[in-house]
């Protein structure tokens, strides 16, 4: 064990043989830190470096006093180090007792972060009896008192000064990246101090960042509990922000050579019978959830605007269609993913959260999945399940893909550009395709409109597709391996991640024509009638899908080809939930949750036919002489008895008396 003199002579020779130029350009800059880097002073003197590794807190504390001593800093300038050797990077659940003390390297995502807090650092006390001064320096988390005074007192210290700092604690979860199986990923605290909660900083430790922090492992009592027991958590030294998206994976150069000889050969073909393979059918949704995957290009219109790049795609259908099995399928597949289900999401566990801090006493941001997801995929199944208002939390982080809080003296701003694929059962337990999809099923229709694309799931008996099913199943059951998927769901994680990482695909003029044409073509179809049969939504999701299809073949131009595929995708979508069998015309109303034309008609008859007799029987119209003219009119009853509830359920009526409607004005 070295001398604390002897520390400090090695400290001042590797600090002025090696960073003698970095500090003298800090002492003219608001630089508050000296970077270190490990290597460089493993090189000069392997057994400090080893003594730092060991003894971190001692060897922090007197590189810090060393760099005070040299004089030339206007205030305190803090060391701190990075680039540690992969030997002393742990996961959060392999930590022990055995690296207590130690200088040790942890990699993961931010769930929460904390408000900035001040905390005494020194206190000095006066003796009652003597009247001496004792300083004492505050390393736990609770206040502590001077033992003894020189003179044999020990009670009664009266507290004189204190000298403060800044602290806040953030929470880290594991990689889910690096976990396998089904384990759930651990977390610790960390504690960040001084230079590391300037704001300059403050960006590196926003909930849903992936960062590497270099620190010491510290205990601390567990309240409540036997004094024996003892948890952890990190005294961060330094915070790396590491960037966190399907480029994360690595990928080698034989990766490389086989990735552009699959997308050389029929890569569509590939990617859409890789996913999934053991659930039987949905070519369509499989090719949705393809090009969902790969996504669009993200894009900065000059008036700072932002149009998103990531798709999202509604599954609506009958129950034991599949569908579950396809969402988690896609979350194990897709890196940065996050699967939610139904009566167990809620608005702050999708978007983030203000929670009350026990550590620090103050509240903490803390990141739902949308956020955590940032940069994958959130798969959300039962969707009609949460609750409506949790729900109408999603319209933020769908369309603007950010999330603003501002609870508990919290302003924070998070991102989400985050792709959701969610599945939805109807009320009534199967699903009708002659009925609008708002009529079906619990969800905003301002939540419906921004899916790109949305299908359904039926579940009809027919005979030849009943046989191949009965075989699929049983065979899978036989012989589980020939649901083997073509591409092995490793190398299908690399494939996408090189496409994001290198592809940008620019639309063709061919592709912009295909788009348009088909907009203004199928729009003009209906030129002054009420049904809208596709709206500006649609023709960016085109715009989106075709940039994914260009993607997916590594292309750095989207094609004519591509928008033909992703026109092929909406048109399938809008005739299966879009027509309306009623006017025999495409009605993208009863597809976004809005009011179909043929029941707008309905509604007008209804209010024609109110105030007609309002002239012969006053402001309270009968409501059966309502429902008669309606029949009339060839309307049925029980579309004359939906309209009028509607009508008294939205406002635009009231029932003053039983059997009498009133128009309100």
């Amino acid at each position: 064990m070295e001398t604390l003199e002897n520390l400090h002579d090695r400290i001042d020779s590797f600090l002025r043989d090696i960073h003698m130029d970095k500090m003298l350009k800090i002492s003219s800059s608001d630089t508050k830190f000296l970077l270190i880097d490990f290597s460089e002073l493993d090189k000069y003197d392997f057994e400090l470096a080893d003594h730092l590794i060991d003894n971190a807190e001692e060897v922090i504390k007197a590189f810090d006093e060393v760099l005070e001593s040299f004089g030339i800093f206007g205030e305190a300038i803090r060391a701190r180090f990075t680039n540690l050797p992969a030997s002393y990077h742990f996961t959060i659940r392999d930590l022990r007792s055995t690296q207590l003390g130690n200088m040790i390297v942890l990699e993961g995502i931010i769930r929460q972060a904390s408000e900035v807090r001040p905390e005494v650092m020194k206190t000095s006390w006066e003796c009652p009896v003597c009247g001496n001064e004792i300083v004492q320096f505050q390393t736990g988390f609770t206040l502590e008192k001077p033992k003894e005074c020189v003179c044999g007192n020990r009670k009664g210290f009266i507290l004189k000064n204190q000298d403060f700092s800044d602290v806040q604690k953030i929470n880290i979860e594991e990689n889910p990246e690096r976990l396998q199986g089904n384990e759930q990923p651990a977390r610790l605290n960390i504690i960040l101090r001084h230079d590391l909660v300037d704001p300059s900083f403050q960006k590196r430790v926003s909930p849903g960042n992936l960062v590497r922090v270099i620190g010491m492992l510290k205990e601390t009592p567990i309240k409540g509990k036997d004094s024996k027991t003892y948890d952890i958590y990190l005294e961060a030294n330094y915070i790396d922000p590491l960037m966190f998206d399907f480029e994360e994976i690595a990928i080698s150069m034989e990766d490389e050579e086989k990735i552009k000889d699959v997308a050389s050969a029929d890569p569509w073909k590939s990617i859409v019978v890789s996913i999934a393979p053991s659930i039987y059918g949905y070519e369509k949704i499989k090719e949705a959830i393809a090009l969902q995957l790969f996504g669009g290009i993200r894009k900065k219109r000059p008036d700072g605007i932002w149009t998103r790049g990531d798709m999202h795609v509604l599954l609506i259908g009958d129950p034991g269609a599949g569908k579950s099995q396809l969402l988690k399928y896609v979350s194990e597949l897709a890196p940065k993913s996050r699967y939610v289900s139904g009566k167990g999401a809620s608005a702050v566990g999708l978007t983030a959260s203000v929670v009350k801090d026990e550590f620090l006493s103050g509240w903490t941001l803390e990141a739902g999945a949308l956020v955590l997801a940032n940069g994958g995929i959130v798969c959300i199944d039962e969707m009609d399940k949460i609750s409506r208002d949790d729900v109408f939390a999603l319209h933020e982080a769908m369309e603007q893909q950010s999330i603003t809080i501002a609870k508990a003296n919290i302003f924070a701003t998070l991102k989400s550009e985050t792709s959701i694929l969610a599945a939805a059962n109807p009320k009534y337990g199967r699903f009708d395709l002659n009925a609008p999809i708002a009529e079906q099923i619990s969800m905003p229709e301002t939540i419906l409109s921004r899916f790109d694309l949305i299908f359904p799931v039926k579940d009809i008996p027919t005979p030849e597709k009943d046989e191949k099913l009965a075989e699929h199943i049983l065979r899978l059951h036989k012989t589980p391996e020939a649901a083997k998927p073509l591409i092995e769901r490793q190398f299908m994680k690399k494939y996408i991640a090189y496409s994001k990482k290198y592809v940008k695909p620019k639309l063709s003029d061919e592709a912009l024509d295909a788009i348009k044409e088909f907009f203004v073509s199928l729009r003009a179809k209906y030129a002054g009638e009420a049904s809208v049969p596709i709206s500006p939504r649609q023709l960016e999701a085109l715009v989106r899908m075709t940039e994914a299809s260009a993607r997916l073949r590594l292309s750095p131009l989207a094609t004519k080809e591509d928008a033909e595929k992703a026109i092929d995708l909406l048109r399938y979508t809008l005739f299966q939930l879009a027509y309306d069998a009623e006017t025999g015309k495409l009605d993208i109303d009863r597809l976004e949750g809005g009011t179909p034309a043929s029941k707008r008609s309905k509604i007008r008859i209804i209010i024609d036919i109110i105030q007609e007799l309002e002239k012969s029987e006053g402001k309270q119209v009968p409501r059966i002489k309502i429902i008669d003219m309606a029949m009339e009119r060839e309307m049925s009853v029980d579309d004359a008895d939906k309209i009028l509830d509607s009508l008294r359920m939205k406002g635009h009526i009231i029932e003053p008396k039983q059997g009498y409607v009133e128009r309100v004005d």
